[in-house]
């Protein structure tokens, strides 16, 4: 699909950074790690873990998510995937996927679509934009063990304004798609209609009102040389 503008990720130690038409934009899921307000299930998690225990579990939930959210773009793609490569928690949540779109039949797929808000200055990566029925939809993939947050629910109506921004196409409706959850077909699948982009924009205010009313300055990035040798 074609863009309003240019978008480029670079990804440095492990997270991702965005320039849009050469210009610096802070991602949503930093903005929201650094200013919005944390769930009380994840304060209760940082009071009874400590804080090597709290890396393991973060690492280990991390690179389930990856795992999973890298799948699905290759089903979704036409590729097929080989389930036994994948480990208990994220084939669960691959099964769940795989049911959900035999149940919605989604078409006209768009995934991992980067898009930013130039107004807003903030960019991202939205994991799927499909056609259901007669309505264009955005949707977020989650393998939250325990609910859907709201910090996610601000990260998809962060999306959906960039989205529409980048591409001038209209989305009718935002949804999160759970995977893996205890659910009974195996997946939470909700309509998020409770917030706005307003509510987004009320925690980036907050984001620059800790860096100084400003976005922070790009990372510096390392450049090594792509072999050494010293001369004896």
């Amino acid at each position: 699909m074609q863009l309003k503008f240019s978008i480029i990720q670079k990804e440095i130690d492990n997270t991702h950074f965005y320039w849009v038409d050469d210009e610096f934009m802070p991602s949503v899921s930093h903005i929201l790690d650094v200013a919005a307000p944390k769930e009380y299930g994840l304060i209760n998690f940082f009071k009874q873990n400590t804080p090597e225990e709290i890396e393991e579990i973060s690492s280990k939930a991390k690179e389930n998510g990856t795992l999973v959210h890298d799948a699905c773009e290759k089903l979704l793609n036409g590729i097929e995937i080989t389930l036994e490569e994948y480990p208990l928690r994220a084939k669960k949540a691959l099964l769940s996927f795989y049911e959900w779109y035999n149940t919605y039949l989604p078409t006209s797929l768009i995934t991992e679509q980067m898009v930013a808000s130039k107004i807003n200055k903030y960019a991202g990566t939205l994991d799927l934009v499909c056609t259901i029925g007669d309505k264009r939809i955005l949707i977020d993939f989650k393998t939250n063990k325990g609910a859907i947050y709201f910090t996610n629910k601000l990260q998809v109506m962060a999306y959906k304004q960039a989205y529409e921004e980048s591409t001038d196409e209209n989305i009718d409706e935002c949804w999160i798609l759970r995977l893996g959850s205890q659910h009974k077909c195996g997946y939470e699948y909700k309509l998020i209609d409770d917030v706005t982009v307003n509510d987004f924009m009320n925690v980036y205010q907050t984001y620059l009102t800790i860096n100084g009313g400003k976005i922070e300055d790009p990372p510096l990035i390392d450049v090594y040389p792509e072999t050494l040798k010293l001369k004896l």
